[in-house]
């Protein structure tokens, strides 16, 4: 078995990639190696055939090349492509700062050229190291989006099988943003089970797991499977789809005083995050969360961002000590720590009984480090908080009925006129303001409005069961002491004259 064919085919991967196959194969001592030393220990040493060596190696290239084609959603999601001319012969088009041209497209003789200095084109395609950079599957997916290429008819260079999915998959993603394609609707339970299954594994960096399931890296899966957790508890979530910065952004919408939470996410394959990772974990969490974020909100909304969240496997006593350095010099911003086994099960008790609101919830970012305790605690607060908006409905209620039957009730009805009841369906839903809806105001008719938040069902049936019950206790009460005649029958002796 030759070990030169061995190294030929370990220096087309990476040194991460290199580094996993050593430790699969049950290789020792292969960390010390820089990478081309590593390329001859391992030739040499590892036990492992030709042919499944090759089969591996494969293998990582393509999973490679879709994480690569994934990695190019963000500039057809952010609308920065362009295609400006397009023939059999040549087609040109921008993405971002960088220009391409496609030469004789779906033939044979293809060839492109990606300028604007992408390095991936100068050091990887140039020198055959990969048939394409991440520009050119953005192209291809601008092409399908704006129905200028039909995969079916014309085969895209380099683009078929799981590379063709992948790029189907922007396609599908910028049309139903676009509002082209209607939405299905939230597929909870299948995020649920990716998180169950993986997110604890995905944060300690299990890369294989990640390219063989998600075709992306550990990092960016991690940051896309804690977007999903924050998305079933109900925020809206911005994902920052650039590799610099803060990961995501919160937005408790629906508490009665809007906030923003700037969410970074770090993947620790040792289980515990410190700050031998990063020494400047303090001012470069600071530039994430107030120059690269906060700052560049405009007015009011600047205001909204209040907390900044850090989301690892665990975190070493060194980064817990260093929160109160951050709160200091954030002007306001409170630094919270969340250990990913908290967040698993905040997750998994929402979906269970889906109580919490924003409003309540917002106090677990004020914890310097998030515990399971402070979860449990929280939904304790939120049936409270439920039971008493319940409460006060149901005494509103019970007041106007109470006020209406002393003058307005004989043996067979309570009579109510319209503008009673209408106060009466106010003083109600000014009980559950702002908590479970919004009063407000056209701009333009001056006509009041109710905007009632969906997501909160499960707080609405308990309110709704409560008024329900309350309502009926009331006209038991009156069935049972109402004995004064009704209209019909007063007419009915008159005319009998007994």
């Amino acid at each position: 078995m030759s070990s030169s064919e061995k190294q030929d085919l370990l220096k087309t991967i990476t040194m991460k990639e290199l580094k996993e196959i050593c430790k699969v194969n049950g290789l020792k001592g292969y960390s010390k190696y820089k990478h081309n030393e590593l390329i001859k220990f391992a030739a040499k040493n590892l036990k492992i055939s030709l042919p499944k060596l090759k089969a591996t190696v494969e293998e990582l290239s393509e999973q490679r090349l879709v994480s690569k084609i994934k990695d190019s959603e963000d500039y057809v999601l952010r609308k920065v492509v362009n295609i400006e001319s397009y023939d059999d012969e040549l087609i040109t088009a921008t993405v971002g700062s960088h220009k391409l041209k496609l030469y004789n497209f779906g033939t044979e003789d293809f060839s492109y050229i990606c300028d604007g200095k992408c390095p991936e084109y100068i050091y990887r395609v140039k020198h055959g190291r990969s048939p394409f950079c991440k520009h050119y599957p953005a192209v291809i997916a601008e092409l399908i989006y704006e129905e200028k290429l039909d995969p079916t008819l014309t085969q895209p260079n380099f683009i078929s099988g799981q590379r063709l999915e992948a790029v189907h998959e922007i396609v599908e993603k910028r049309r139903k943003e676009d509002g082209i394609v209607k939405s299905s609707g939230r597929n909870i339970e299948d995020s649920l089970k990716n998180i169950r299954e993986d997110i604890l594994e995905i944060s300690c960096k299990n890369d294989a797991l990640a390219r063989e399931k998600y075709h992306e890296t550990a990092e960016k899966v991690f940051k896309t499977l804690v977007d999903e957790c924050f998305q079933l508890l109900e925020y809206e979530t911005v994902f920052n789809r650039r590799n610099e910065g803060w990961d995501l952004l919160l937005i408790g919408t629906n508490a009665p005083k809007p906030y923003m939470v700037v969410v970074n996410c770090k993947p620790v394959d040792s289980g515990s995050y410190g700050t031998h990772r990063n020494p400047k974990f303090v001012s470069n969490l600071k530039n994430q969360c107030i120059d690269m974020c906060k700052e560049q909100l405009m007015g009011v909304y600047r205001d909204y961002v209040k907390y900044m969240v850090v989301v690892a496997p665990d975190f070493n006593q060194d980064v817990i000590q260093l929160i109160p350095e951050f709160n200091e010099i954030s002007g306001g911003v409170k630094l919270s720590l969340l250990p990913i086994s908290t967040l698993l099960y905040l997750v998994e008790n929402y979906r269970e009984n889906p109580i919490l609101t924003h409003y309540n919830s917002e106090c677990l970012f004020k914890k310097d480090i998030i515990t399971t305790e402070d979860v449990d605690e929280l939904f304790k607060k939120s049936e409270e908080h439920v039971e008493e908006l319940t409460s006060k409905a149901r005494k509103v209620l019970r007041d106007r009925m109470t006020e209406i039957s002393k003058h307005n009730t004989d043996s067979c009805y309570i009579k109510i006129d319209e503008v009673f009841l209408q106060r009466t369906l106010e003083e109600v839903i000014s009980t559950l303001n702002p908590y479970l809806l919004k009063q407000g105001m056209s701009e333009f008719t001056g006509v009041k409005n109710v905007n009632i938040n969906h997501d909160y069902y499960l707080l609405w049936e308990r309110v709704l069961k409560g008024l329900t019950e309350e309502f009926t206790e009331i006209l038991k009460e009156q069935s049972l002491l109402q004995i004064q005649r009704s209209a019909l029958k007063e007419d009915v002796i008159r005319y009998l004259g007994i």
